[in-house]
């Protein structure tokens, strides 16, 4: 099923490993668990980030995290772009210095909306993360290779894509793959204690403040949570801590859309995340404004600041809601 991939593994001796900006758990786990398995195999494999500032701490608990960007080569036999669904999202430096570099590409991904830019694309939006897929060729490839290091990168880039196997993207695939994963010694749960429940108290206290402010649009079917500039600024953190808190409000028994506004430091724009339940499609959604991601969870940029964008935002999701029934 993956010969073409196979095949540029086996013959790469020097192989990039690439990621999309902001990187999540499943980012970073693909990442990990790819360079690994990669030196099991006897190559030479390096992890390229666009901004190192943008590397959660908690996910230092992984084997391998402190070599993410110690690059050692300008050229590569093989880039390997993992759950990136279009070339921008590598960011600007790695896609033209990098990731470019390298004599053959391949894309591993599992976004519903995304954009081809490699000789071999290996893209399965029906899998709950890259990780998934990661495992699937592992296993084709050559399943001697995967050690107890592999298994806990695939393993936290599964779960924290899946909500730790609770979301709707978790299939019988999916679990399988879990199960067969924690065989190899996982540390199931100081993985999923720091990379999904555990948090600081700054994030807490930021949590408090949006969560007081939130707004219920399209008879309370869809919740709206804005972090504002002055939040991070009171609470000592920074939009990298926004991960996750959306699912506060998705959770909410009425709410089919779930939207967090993050205004940028430049006060004129906003990152936007977007979750749904219910067969609501939040890719749809984010593509209105040119972003796009997941069925259930996807993202955006809103080019407008202050009210002014926050109100197209709320105007966009009332026609959306009224436009799904």
């Amino acid at each position: 099923m993956y010969e073409a991939l196979s095949a540029a593994i086996h013959s790469a001796d020097k192989v990039a490993i690439f990621t999309h900006v902001r990187p999540d758990g499943d980012a970073i786990g693909s990442a990990l668990a790819t360079k690994r398995y990669l030196e099991n195999l006897g190559k030479r494999a390096d992890i390229f980030v666009e901004n190192e500032a943008e590397l959660r701490k908690q996910f230092a608990i992984l084997p391998g995290f402190s070599e993410i960007g110690k690059c050692r080569f300008r050229r590569y036999d093989l880039g390997i772009a993992l759950d990136t669904a279009t070339p921008a999202r590598l960011g600007m430096k790695c896609q033209g210095l990098y990731f470019g570099r390298s004599a053959e590409h391949a894309v591993i991904d599992h976004h519903y909306s995304s954009e081809d830019f490699g000789e071999i694309i290996v893209r399965e939006p029906g899998a709950a993360a890259t990780a998934e897929i990661l495992y699937c060729i592992f296993t084709e490839h050559d399943a001697a290779a995967i050690d107890r290091d592999v298994a806990s990168a695939l393993f936290a880039g599964i779960v924290t894509d899946s909500g730790a196997l609770s979301f709707s993207n978790t299939t019988e695939r999916t679990l399988n793959i879990a199960s067969k994963l924690a065989a190899y010694g996982v540390d199931r749960y100081s993985i999923i204690q720091k990379l999904i429940k555990e948090e600081r108290r700054e994030v807490f206290a930021l949590k408090l403040r949006v969560l007081s402010r939130a707004e219920f649009l399209a008879d309370g079917k869809c919740g709206l949570i804005v972090f504002k500039r002055s939040d991070f600024e009171a609470t000592g953190t920074t939009d990298l801590d926004t991960e996750g808190l959306i699912n506060n409000i998705v959770n909410i028994e009425d709410v089919k859309l779930a939207v967090a506004a993050s205004e940028r430091e430049d006060m004129n724009s906003y990152q936007v995340s977007v979750r749904a339940k219910d067969g609501i499609n939040a890719a749809a959604f984010a593509e209105k404004f040119g972003g796009g991601g997941h069925v259930c969870a996807s993202g955006l940029r809103l080019l407008k600041g202050g009210e002014e964008g926050l109100n197209e935002l709320r105007d966009a999701v009332v026609d959306f809601l009224k436009e799904s029934r």
